[in-house]
């Protein structure tokens, strides 16, 4: 990891997504756009109602996540492969909240007397907010969810998919929850 990584998640360019495929759990970075599964939703959506014309729908379905449309079990290998998409190692994510145990005191009296919370605490939590995963998709169950709020990524699901907008972390293992450092699970500050 590099500050560079870190920045594009503070600026909003980029987020973390959780995908299951096969059993197996990845950890990937990426613009936010690019985990939504059915982007041709979108891109017809937009050729319908006249805001793009054929030639720019045409381009697009080119050069959107070089050419895959639909994430799916089948291509999500290629995706993964793709100029766009990071996969994190467990060794990248040790020490990758950058939680910090006075920060998260802070935050748990805040939760539990509604005092202490300034503006310089409040950053603090949304940079470690920033390195949170917005994203779960699990091709083996076909669930899609997001914490994008605002955002309507659950439109773009295959059919057969559940999508929601909601907070997914019951579905992450606890082996995978890198957010929880020295018992302290940072997840709390997605709430402040």
């Amino acid at each position: 990891m590099n500050q560079e990584v870190f920045d594009d998640l503070w600026d909003g360019e980029k987020s973390i997504g959780f995908f299951v495929h096969s059993g197996k759990c990845f950890w990937v970075i990426d613009e936010k756009r690019n985990f939504i599964l059915d982007a041709d939703i979108s891109l017809r959506a937009s050729l319908a109602n006249g805001t793009i014309t054929t030639a720019q729908y045409e381009r697009s379905c080119q050069k959107f996540r070089e050419g895959i449309l639909k994430i799916t079990a089948e291509n999500f290998q290629n995706y993964l492969h793709g100029s766009s998409a990071q996969l994190l190692l467990p060794s990248d994510l040790q020490g990758f909240i950058g939680g910090e145990p006075d920060v998260f005191k802070r935050i748990e009296n805040y939760y539990l007397t509604g005092h202490g919370l300034d503006s310089e605490l409040f950053k603090r939590a949304n940079v470690i907010r920033s390195r949170l995963p917005l994203f779960y998709v699990n091709f083996d169950r076909k669930i899609f969810m997001h914490m994008d709020d605002g955002r309507f990524h659950e439109e773009y699901v295959h059919p057969g998919w559940i999508g929601e907008c909601g907070d997914f972390s019951f579905l992450i293992p606890a082996r995978e929850r890198y957010w929880v450092e020295a018992g302290n699970d940072f997840w709390k500050v997605r709430f402040l």
